[in-house]
């Protein structure tokens, strides 16, 4: 189902500079998708731009598709796009989902949005990640990933082709790790918070659960008992945040493993509850 905006959003596509040569054969095999006039194709768009300089923070371009049987010569080609352009490539997956699988999902912007997930249920997916040129992005800290995945079934080829730009994960767990380092500071130094609530979300899994602990520091035990309950549930939920790196989870653990040989909180049900922390944290 083709219409004048997919056709307007293709040639944009080639005129801007979403994407530089490394990724000339992938963006080919995508547009044979999503221009073959036999594809069934939906979808989403979105970019960002900072406000002061105009220049692109973010985007993410998705095209779910139903392609018919015999048609299966174009996912295959995407395939033979990678290995193509794998050179050029920084990283590249690929894979089949099952049911149980975790989410892997792929940063758009400062990835405080949802992202896009890569491996959907029961299909085969591939991506790679490749950087912008120079020119597009001086400070080097942004990514485009270029990724698919598809299954067959009843007769047709089911999917999705997509782009993402983004900062990259090693900038993000930079950004991270200065966040950690002033988190420290802040605790060390007895500076409390207002706790975020579980309904928070504008805050990162880090940040929350360091709110909850220095808030704890000159809270009432009851007080005390409330925020560490909330900072277990929450650390046992830690796989529906995937941009916690390890960084953050090492950061969480050892201020934990300093709370428990602190006698401020050495209250039998606090002190059970910190225990819990971090065994939930191994």
């Amino acid at each position: 189902m083709k219409t004048t905006l997919v056709r307007l959003i293709s040639l944009m596509l080639v005129i801007m500079p979403m994407a530089a040569v490394a990724q000339t054969n992938v963006k080919s095999a995508f547009d044979a998708i999503i221009k073959c006039k036999d594809a069934k194709i939906t979808e989403f768009h979105n970019l960002d731009k900072d406000p002061l300089t105009g220049v692109k923070a973010g985007q993410c371009d998705i095209y779910d598709f139903v392609l018919p049987a015999n048609k299966l010569n174009l996912v295959k080609n995407v395939i033979s796009a990678f290995g193509k352009d794998n050179q050029e490539a920084y990283s590249i997956n690929s894979g089949v989902a099952s049911a149980k699988d975790r989410e892997m999902i792929l940063a758009v912007g400062d990835a405080t949005g949802s992202g896009v997930r890569v491996n959907d249920p029961e299909r085969e997916y591939i991506y790679a990640l490749f950087l912008p040129s120079k020119a597009e992005d001086p400070d080097g800290i942004h990514r485009y990933a270029y990724g698919m995945n598809y299954k067959e079934e009843g007769g047709k080829i089911v999917g999705k082709v997509f782009v993402t730009y983004a900062t990259t994960l090693q900038y993000r767990q930079q950004l991270e790790q200065e966040k950690s380092r002033e988190m420290f500071r802040s605790f060390s130094n007895g500076a409390v918070v207002i706790p975020a609530t579980d309904n928070d979300y504008q805050q990162s899994w880090f940040d929350t659960i360091m709110s909850y602990f220095q808030g704890m520091t000159s809270a009432s035990s009851q007080t005390r008992i409330a925020l560490a309950t909330k900072a277990y549930k929450l650390i046992g939920r830690v796989e529906k945040y995937p941009d916690v790196t390890n960084a953050d989870k090492n950061a969480v653990r050892e201020v934990v493993k300093g709370m428990l040989s602190d006698k401020k909180y050495s209250e039998t049900v606090l002190n059970r509850l910190l225990n819990q922390c971090l065994m939930e944290l191994k």
